[in-house]
């Protein structure tokens, strides 16, 4: 500019020395010489040449505006509340629902939805979905007891979940639980948690147990679908036993057409057999538990093809269930068991089995067949008609019954088993009577004999006692009377009253024949009477059963009059209670209280003096000779004496018997 011409913007000049300038790093420079604004512009207008040109501080730069969005989410942090720690058990999920949290969820649901029932329920269950997010690492809650998680739940929640339940209905409760069991597979293939569908299917079962196996093809069909997943499959057969809980009939039914067909598997084998042990456990002894004959063959059949494919432990678990089932049928079985004897005959193998060859499975069976003979005489003559068809099968019975006869002797009524065993020593004989014996016949044939030796062997009389009682009450007038004159016998009375008849000399070769004659027959005694003895026994073991049965006919009737008189006295009382109400208002109060304050009295004063009697007994009396521990110490060298005297004189008496049993 300073030398006239014009110059380009921008680009570099070469210095002295041949050097390119760069411009841009000279504008940045701040240029002295540049004049101010202020010695342009008049002061008055400055103001109005800034206008607009303030900073915003809702513009600021994003840095800082960070910045204090960061201050203030630390301060807003801190004044938060800590939050509470989710629940680590269902029980403790349960116990974190509100209540009005969910009656509102109820009661939103039945006015949105008002005829939707099965609406309603869906969405409780995912409520409780959504607050039971609990991880459950055994599906069947093996570890709890059999009403978990039900027995968990808070009674307000219960009953809120109750009062839905009812008011939606039976079909509809019937229609969302089979909705649920395919919710519950559903779900769990996705990774959702399903307490809340567990809960709710529980609830359902214990009120509807037939819900359980009301749609068999389905249940098997959907169990089919999830068997190889063990967590859903598991989940799915927890669900269709809880029905058996509260009816026998629908978990066994659950048990033989849901659980029984995968006892093979690996997974589900222990579960299978420990859900059937809690049923029989749960029901046997409730008057309700009934078995019918199909159901013992169908049971035996299925255990039978069922056994061989376990473990020998699971085996031998299932067998224990078998014969808890057996029992069951047999309790309450009756007394007409002629065609269940031989179809169970006839189950046996085609072999003689005995000791170690008898398996588990096949014990069962001969215990069923004693237990037949057991409530069913005429179960002997059913067996006597089989000899020929089954003479293998009769085998292995007669030979459980010979090698458990102190068990199974006491069960039997041993006149009709000896004319059975006896028929089959007949019949054995003809088999016998060839070159060529059939070893099974041999075998039975002991067994039948050493049966029969059994029966007519004796039990043991108490010969100690009776002996000793009788040589006592003799010995003890004779020694009080010689006792008397210093023990000189021709003294005493006995032996002057003999001397002045003048027989003391023949009474006492009386006497020694007396001795002699009682000794041979004690002996005899000892000898024969226990066989007269078993005899009565078992003539009258009938007529004191009939006895037994009356007294138990009428201790039964006793019970149903009591129930019956208590059940009339329990609906006319608050009809007496009304009545005397009526006519004498405050009578029956003021008796009670007269009576409670009687009754506290007595008790306090009973009191009282017992602990008077306690305390003078144990300061006056019971001290220095009279101590509990001197008497106690004392009685107990009487009795270590008594006995020793009571020995020795047996042991004596013994040996006079044999003496004088050896004088002519």
């Amino acid at each position: 500019m300073s030398s006239g011409q014009w110059e380009v913007v921008g680009k570099s000049k070469k210095s002295q020395n041949g050097k390119v300038k760069n411009v841009k790093d000279e504008e940045k420079k701040p240029h002295k010489n540049l004049p101010k604004l202020e010695d342009i512009v008049p002061h008055s207008q400055i103001k109005s040449f800034y206008a607009g040109m303030e900073v915003d501080d809702t513009k600021k730069p994003p840095k800082d505006k960070k910045k204090e969005g960061d201050k203030k989410a630390k301060k807003d942090k801190k004044a938060e509340p800590p939050k509470p720690k989710p629940p680590k058990t269902i029980e403790g999920a349960l116990e974190a629902i509100e209540l009005s949290e969910l009656e509102n969820v109820i009661t939103t649901n039945k006015i949105r939805f008002s005829n939707a029932p099965l609406v309603w329920l869906k969405e409780v269950a995912n409520f409780l979905n959504s607050k039971m997010q609990i991880e459950i690492d055994d599906p069947t809650f093996s570890t709890y007891p059999s009403s978990y998680p039900l027995s968990a739940i808070p009674s307000g929640i219960k009953k809120s979940l109750e009062n839905v339940l009812r008011d939606a209905g039976k079909a509809n409760n019937q229609l969302f639980f089979d909705v649920t069991l395919t919710a519950i597979a559903n779900d769990m293939s996705r990774g959702q948690l399903v307490n809340g569908h567990r809960l709710l299917i529980q609830m359902l079962a214990q009120e509807y147990p037939e819900f359980c196996t009301a749609s068999i093809s389905k249940s098997v069909s959907l169990r089919n679908s999830y068997q190889n997943r063990p967590p859903i499959g598991l989940t799915l057969l927890w669900a269709y036993g809880q029905g058996g809980l509260e009816d026998f009939a629908v978990g066994m039914k659950a048990w033989q057409e849901l659980f029984l067909p995968v006892i093979e598997l690996k997974s589900y084998s222990k579960y299978v057999i420990a859900y059937l042990s809690m049923l029989l456990d749960k029901h046997c002894k409730k008057e309700s538990t009934k078995i019918s004959q199909e159901q013992l063959f169908i049971m035996l059949d299925l255990v039978n093809n069922k056994k061989n494919s376990l473990s020998k432990e699971l085996s031998s678990d299932l067998i224990k269930q078998l014969s808890k089932y057996k029992d069951v049928f047999f309790n309450k079985s009756g007394n007409k068991l002629q065609v269940t004897f031989n179809q169970l005959l006839k189950k046996l193998p085609n072999q003689y089995l005995s000791g170690t060859n008898l398996d588990p499975y096949n014990r069962v069976l001969v215990a069923s067949l004693v237990d037949c003979l057991k409530q069913d005489d005429s179960c002997h003559a059913t067996w006597r008609q089989l000899f020929h068809k089954c003479t293998k099968q009769s085998a292995t019975l007669l030979d459980y019954i010979d090698s458990n006869w102190t068990e199974v002797s006491p069960k039997l009524k041993l006149k009709s088993l000896k004319a059975t065993v006896l028929q089959y020593k007949e019949i054995s004989k003809e088999a016998l009577k060839g070159k060529k014996k059939d070893e099974t016949v041999v075998k039975t044939d002991k067994i039948c004999q050493d049966i029969l030796d059994r029966m007519t062997s004796t039990r043991r009389f108490p010969w100690l006692w009776a002996s000793f009682v009788l040589l006592v009450s003799i010995a003890g007038l004779i020694a009080y009377d010689v006792s008397r004159v210093g023990g000189n016998f021709p003294k005493s009375t006995t032996g002057r009253l003999m001397k002045d008849v003048g027989i003391l000399e023949h009474s006492q070769k009386a006497w020694q024949k007396t001795l002699s004659t009682s000794a041979r027959a004690y002996i005899w005694l000892e000898t024969n009477t226990p066989i007269y003895y078993t005899q009565t026994i078992e003539v009258c073991k009938p007529y004191m059963q009939l006895s037994k049965d009356l007294f138990t006919v009428l201790i039964k009737n006793t019970g149903v009059l009591y129930d019956n008189m208590r059940e009339y006295v329990g609906e006319k009382t608050p009809v007496v209670v009304a009545t005397i109400e009526q006519y004498a208002p405050g009578l029956i109060e003021n008796v009670q209280l007269y009576t409670s304050s009687g009754f506290a009295a007595v008790k306090k004063y009973s009191s009282d003096y017992y602990t008077l009697t306690a305390d003078y007994l144990k300061t006056r009396v019971f001290v220095g000779d009279w101590a509990p521990e001197i008497l106690q110490n004392k009685t107990q060298i009487a009795l270590n004496a008594t006995k020793f005297h009571v020995s020795t004189y047996f042991h004596w008496f013994r040996e006079q018997v044999n003496v004088y049993s050896e004088i002519p």
